[in-house]
């Protein structure tokens, strides 16, 4: 019961990783891409009933994941099943304090991060939030990819993904790792100018909270 508890709450929160990290990709192709795509989206994953039942869906899958670690004896596992299992721990310790840092703006001050945020967010700290946002895309790709194999040979599904080859898997996560990587240098403003970051709303009320006047730009 509790592996198809599991199995369940991880496929329904895997569909919103695909579509969060489709939209982190845009980010390669300007603030517009970015932003627009991101409003649609907002309009259905943020409306109150389905954005509870996402969360709810991670927090028992969250649990549920716990719960087998510790009861459950340990189980000799493959490379796949040992990234799987790394990227899960990753997710954890990081997922709490990224769900709060990119909706407790909106859900507390009507502020939403939006392109402007994040690539404010990189100027701020580039030797943090650069491999910061590629990790937790990378672990979040991986983790979802994996375990919809893993979710869909338990659930019994007839279209499993269960048979994915680990070649499969491989190359996916490496083309994941490009998009992620283009998406971080637009959000960088490499391949465009992504205009005065530290003026956007994200950043002002980055200021209030921090309780300075300014946030020096990198150079």
């Amino acid at each position: 019961m509790l592996k198809k508890l599991q199995a369940g709450t991880g496929l329904l929160f895997a569909v919103f990783v695909a579509v969060h990290l489709a939209n982190t990709w845009l980010a390669a192709f300007g603030p517009g891409a970015y932003d627009g795509v991101q409003g649609a989206l907002r309009t259905v994953y943020q409306f109150m009933p389905l954005e509870a039942l996402l969360l709810a869906a991670l927090l028992v899958h969250i649990v549920v994941g716990v719960m087998r670690i510790v009861t459950e004896p340990r189980r000799t596992l493959d490379l796949r099943g040992k990234l799987h299992r790394y990227a899960g721990f990753f997710l954890l310790v990081v997922i709490a304090g990224h769900v709060l840092a990119v909706r407790g703006p909106s859900w507390f001050f009507d502020v939403y991060p939006a392109f402007a945020g994040l690539a404010f967010s990189l100027d701020y700290l580039p030797g943090y939030f650069y491999p910061y946002y590629f990790l937790l895309g990378m672990a979040g790709f991986y983790h979802a990819l994996n375990g919809v194999g893993i979710a869909t040979r338990r659930l019994g599904m007839v279209a499993s993904l269960g048979s994915l080859s680990t070649r499969s898997v491989a190359v996916a996560s490496g083309a994941c790792g490009l998009g992620l990587l283009a998406g971080l240098l637009g959000l960088g403003g490499v391949f465009f100018d992504v205009g005065d970051v530290q003026s956007s709303a994200f950043a002002q009320l980055a200021r209030e909270l921090l309780g300075v006047q300014s946030v020096a730009s990198t150079p």
